[in-house]
């Protein structure tokens, strides 16, 4: 499985129904997430900082899961309706540590 973990900082206007729309999400939005590869994401948000966690199978890399996901008719809307509320692009980070890997043989790349 692969991790990763991506960051948004988002508009502090903005915040509250950021919040909200990922608390109460379009139902089709979930089905394309999965449909895209993903098996599992999960956000936190914390001081106006959307920090997003997803995980896709071995063989799949999170940019052919953004790509798929990214060309969907109900990601184009949510996009629209979410990118204005963006106060930068969105940053992937580096994974520095994994506590599983570094007891077995080291950090493996993701």
């Amino acid at each position: 499985m692969k991790k990763y973990l991506v960051v948004i900082e988002v508009k502090p206007e903005h915040a509250e129904e950021y919040v909200d729309i990922h608390i109460h999400p379009w139902r089709e939005m979930l089905e394309a997430i999965r449909e895209a590869g993903y098996t599992r994401e999960a956000i936190f948000f914390y001081k106006n900082q959307s920090i997003i966690y997803l995980e896709c199978p071995d063989g799949t890399t999170h940019e052919e899961c953004d790509a798929r996901l990214r060309a969907t008719d109900v990601c184009k809307k949510w996009d629209v309706k979410l990118c204005p509320w963006f106060a930068a692009p969105p940053v992937q980070c580096e994974k520095i540590f994994d506590l599983e890997q570094q007891l077995g043989d080291g950090l493996l790349p993701d």
